[in-house]
């Protein structure tokens, strides 16, 4: 697995976290603890993503989302697991395409590996969460296909 190092930067680093998980069981304590909702805030703003397409990420409605945001609330374990897989793509989206832009751009457009669909999309369960990586990992090693 990827370093924890990137996916705390995906989530706003120690600024939004508290501290530095450096570790799966650090981030783990974290998530089980209730991750900020500024760290959603911050992986919302890097992917540019409107509020009701990230409400569905975290599966909760856009009226709790709003809600959360405004009373700055902790995400529930459920909530705070699926932000650390999204920012867990995140982070190695931008580790093999070396930008964040670029990564940003490739996880919000249509892939030919993922049979036309956005990574994005697919990202809501876990299972699709392995394909985008599957499709991450060839591209890394140059195979397109």
């Amino acid at each position: 697995m990827q370093a924890m190092q990137g996916i705390g930067e995906v989530l706003g680093g120690r600024k939004c976290l508290g501290k530095e998980a450096r570790t799966a069981a650090e981030m783990d304590a974290l998530i089980r603890q209730g991750l900020p909702m500024a760290c959603a805030s911050q992986v919302q703003a890097s992917l540019a993503l409107p509020d009701q397409s990230f409400a569905d990420f975290l599966a909760v409605g856009t009226r709790t989302l709003l809600r959360m945001r405004q009373e700055k609330k902790k995400l529930s374990v459920a909530a705070g697991d699926r932000l650390f897989r999204l920012a867990r793509i995140v982070s190695l989206a931008r580790e093999v395409l070396e930008d964040q832009a670029a990564a940003r751009n490739w996880l919000c457009s249509p892939q030919v590996g993922l049979g036309g669909k956005r990574p994005l999309d697919l990202m809501l369960t876990e299972a699709g969460c392995r394909e985008v990586e599957e499709l991450l990992g060839r591209l890394e090693y140059g195979v397109l296909a």
